[in-house]
């Protein structure tokens, strides 16, 4: 099933695992609350705090896991993906 929402909010439990598949161009913010995201291709991880944000720069799969309880934002930027080259 595929959901299309214009700005959603997900409100995550600790431990709580999201998965987005081909979001590149989403940008995933953190109102409250820190997250853990892995990108597809991507060697590195990153944490997003409260009041951050980061923009989904690969095709594929997206985790994004709370860390803690968090309330994430998601938005579509509609932005060139990378080429997933870097294995």
């Amino acid at each position: 099933m595929n959901l299309r929402l214009e700005s959603p909010l997900l409100a995550l439990h600790a431990g709580q695992l999201v998965t987005l598949d081909d979001a590149c161009g989403t940008r995933i913010h953190s109102r409250e609350g820190t997250v853990w995201i892995t990108q597809e291709g991507e060697r590195r991880d990153f944490v997003v705090g409260p009041g951050d944000a980061f923009l989904v720069t690969r095709p594929g799969r997206t985790l994004v896991q709370a860390m803690d309880a968090a309330l994430v934002g998601l938005r579509d930027e509609d932005l060139p993906c990378a080429a997933n080259d870097d294995f």
